[in-house]
């Protein structure tokens, strides 16, 4: 009979799992020893958040479970922070950790804690490995994590069971389990609220569409992009979306919720009498202005929360719901092409850098443009969270889906380079960069040392202006003195090396042209450090 520890890993590796991310302890060590006789790799980080992280991505790129493992006590509580971001980022998860061997627990506090409280806030579903029909309990946290609104979830592994053999359901056990609400997804079938839809849509003189993290995007894509050119209505994208509708296509505005010219879209969301959200979930909207217009929901799952209603929402598979709603007619639209022509255009000379590159540093603007015209069109860019983050969603055109990936609903700082050795082990075939400031790089510091050992050519651009600098407009639109938020210089590029990676000081922009071209052909990271001058974010942001 299996070991508890071989069920689960004989589980994962039927579910198509290949790689586990993590940091090994004592009380793991049995199921590390199992995935590996299955032949899943345990990739080594050097921190349990940046693991999760990567683990996160992986499920947002596969659509199915990454899977993160870590030893009990500080190894599960580190997990917290990544456990929250996919939480959040609609991320396939699951979180395994050790816990204390079932036999001492109830006299021996030492690194006792309450696991599956700490993770039920944050998962769809959080349980403990008792040693009973293992691989169902497996097989239903892997099920959970993908349905429906997709996101983590956790299983606890005492040290003791793993070791036990796996025990079947007992005779006339009740072997099903209702799931967490909103996880099984529904797909629209109802006629009449097809008609609504239809009729609500049909009744808007100026209808805008917002397409964001609910969608599938490889599958949902040509369903999306049909509906947006036999409707012409304009659409905007979420930075999740980013990449779902081309930024070269005619009916593309912008990228909404918060990027650098957001008050430009306010306003120009404010001729629409109609918001369709299609995929749209407000975890990425950083103001309420999917409250103040009539909202129509397509997604996969409800979007109903606390006091948050849409005006009608289709729950379904929208590559179902798009076509049918597109059957049933043509709306009215009176959106000029001379319009969405003027909003572009005045959007571009907001982020359009006033002053040429001066003391202390290069423009931030200029960085991200000449960055994006030397790498490649399907370069996958993923971005770290601050003021660049912000600016990044805008000024970066993304042409295809799943080549943007960015920590939104949480926005936690240290999110980029984990998450590029992520798509990089996915995607090998991909340029990759990674975009950071100092003060998110130094926090994931030692993950250049496994981007360096697994052979990775991500090329990591740090913008370097020795502060938190989004903190700080918030601090001075605030009438707050400015404060905590400066540190001293880090030599980035001479610590590269140490880690076994290339280090880069660009001090002129061929510096910078040369050491991404090389970065992306070489067999190992390349740092990239760029001084930059924080004060155009004032104006952009």
């Amino acid at each position: 009979m299996p070991s508890v520890a071989e069920t689960i890993a004989a589980t994962l590796r039927t579910n198509g799992i290949r790689r586990i991310f993590g940091l090994p302890g004592g009380e793991i060590a049995e199921l590390m020893g199992a995935c590996r006789q299955v032949g899943i790799e345990f990739v080594l980080t050097r921190h349990e958040n940046a693991a999760c992280i990567m683990a996160g991505v992986t499920g947002e790129i596969t659509r199915r479970p990454g899977v993160v493992m870590a030893t009990m006590g500080p190894g599960a509580t580190n997990l917290v922070n990544g456990v929250a971001n996919a939480f959040l980022e609609r991320a396939p998860l699951l979180a395994l950790s050790a816990q204390v061997p079932t036999a001492v627990a109830p006299v021996l506090p030492h690194q006792r804690v309450d696991l599956r409280d700490l993770f039920r806030p944050i998962t769809k579903w959080s349980e403990e490995c008792d040693g009973t029909d293992t691989s169902r309990r497996v097989q239903r946290a892997l099920d959970l994590a993908a349905q429906g609104r997709p996101g983590p979830v956790y299983l606890a592994l005492p040290s003791d069971v793993a070791r036990q053999d796996d025990r079947p359901v007992s005779a006339g056990a009740d072997a099903a389990e209702e799931p967490p609400e909103g996880s099984t997804p529904r797909r629209a079938t109802d006629p009449a609220l097809l008609d609504r839809a239809s009729r609500l849509i049909a009744a808007a003189n100026r209808p805008l569409a917002v397409a964001g993290i609910g969608l599938d995007p490889v599958a949902s894509r040509p369903f999306l992009l049909r509906f947006l050119e036999a409707t012409r209505i304009p659409v905007a994208t979420t930075p999740k979306a980013k990449g779902l509708v081309p930024e070269d296509h005619p009916q593309f505005l912008a990228t909404c919720t918060g990027m650098a010219g957001d008050g430009l879209f306010m306003d120009f969301l404010g001729g629409a009498d109609l918001l369709i959200g299609i995929g749209f979930d407000p975890v990425e909207a950083i103001r309420v202005f999917y409250t103040q217009r009539p909202f129509l929901s397509l997604a996969r799952y409800s979007l109903a929360d606390r006091d948050f209603r849409p005006t009608l929402e289709v729950v379904g598979e929208v590559q179902t719901t798009l076509p049918a709603l597109q059957a049933l007619g043509t709306p009215r639209n009176s959106w000029r092409p001379e319009e969405l022509a003027g909003f572009r255009r005045r959007l571009a000379a907001h982020l359009t850098p006033q002053a040429e590159d001066a003391h202390p540093g290069f423009s931030p603007t200029r960085a991200l443009l000449r960055l994006r015209e030397i790498a490649p069109r399907q370069t996958i860019l993923t971005v770290d969270t601050g003021a660049h983050k912000l600016l990044a969603g805008q000024v970066w055109p993304s042409y295809e889906p799943q080549t943007y990936f960015v920590s939104h609903g949480l926005s936690t700082m240290g999110f980029a380079l984990p998450a590029a050795i992520a798509v990089k082990l996915e995607r090998p075939e991909a340029p990759v960069i990674a975009l950071t400031g100092d003060g998110g790089l130094a926090m994931v510091l030692g993950e250049l040392e496994t981007a360096a050992r697994l052979k990775l050519p991500v090329v990591v651009v740090v913008f370097v202006d020795r502060g938190l600098h989004l903190i700080r407009l918030h601090q001075e639109r605030k009438g707050v003195e400015p404060n905590g938020v400066d540190f001293g210089p880090i030599d980035f590029a001479g610590i590269a090396p140490g880690f076994g990676a290339r280090g880069v000081r660009v001090r002129a922009w061929s510096v910078m042209e040369d050491a991404v071209r090389d970065g992306l052909a070489t067999d190992r990271p390349t740092v990239i450090e760029i001084p930059i001058d924080p004060s155009e974010y004032g104006r952009m942001l």
